[in-house]
């Protein structure tokens, strides 16, 4: 089913609730995680969307389905964005990556860049965010979180959902 939020189009069938305790204990290259997202086999309805707008809950929706990502993530701080965020836009632009829509997350000083990319496979997304990360190391101390990652697995490259456009 198509969700549709501001510029973003994603092809979901599920989503996923954030919980104040944790759900889920995952194991995953001998690492343990903890996750506070409860899947909800269901795609997310008009109400859930409304009340993730209204700040009444998250919401997040996985970035890999069938093996394709639609968008690359790129998730900070917002202190200091203007700055970061200038950066990160002339980056992009030296790897010919011009389209990306900016926009504030679930958190109330978080900023999330979403760059569109039309189907491409779970490898070539792997590849081109750690391309991301490696030119952001070079050129900044500040750390972000970059979607997808293989440090987490394929079923928990999840994002929560903007909620509001920059």
């Amino acid at each position: 089913m198509k969700v549709t939020i501001f510029d973003l189009e994603f092809d979901s069938e599920c989503c996923y609730i954030q919980k104040n305790s944790i759900v889920e204990k995952i194991t995953f290259n001998n690492r343990t995680l903890y996750s506070k997202f409860k899947k909800i086999e269901t795609p997310p309805t008009d109400i859930l969307i409304h009340q993730h707008l209204n700040r009444e809950l998250t919401l997040a929706l996985p970035l890999v389905e069938n093996g394709v990502v639609n968008y690359l993530v790129l998730e900070y701080e917002k202190e200091k964005s203007d700055y970061f965020y200038h950066l990160i836009k002339h980056l992009l632009k030296s790897l010919h990556l011009n389209n990306f829509f900016t926009y504030s997350g679930s958190k109330e000083n978080m900023v999330q860049i979403f760059i569109p990319r039309e189907s491409l496979s779970i490898e070539d997304a792997y590849q081109e965010t750690e391309k991301i990360e490696t030119m952001l190391e070079m050129k900044s101390s500040k750390r972000c979180k970059i979607l997808p990652t293989q440090n987490l697995p394929k079923f928990y490259n999840i994002v929560t959902l903007p909620t509001q456009k920059m």
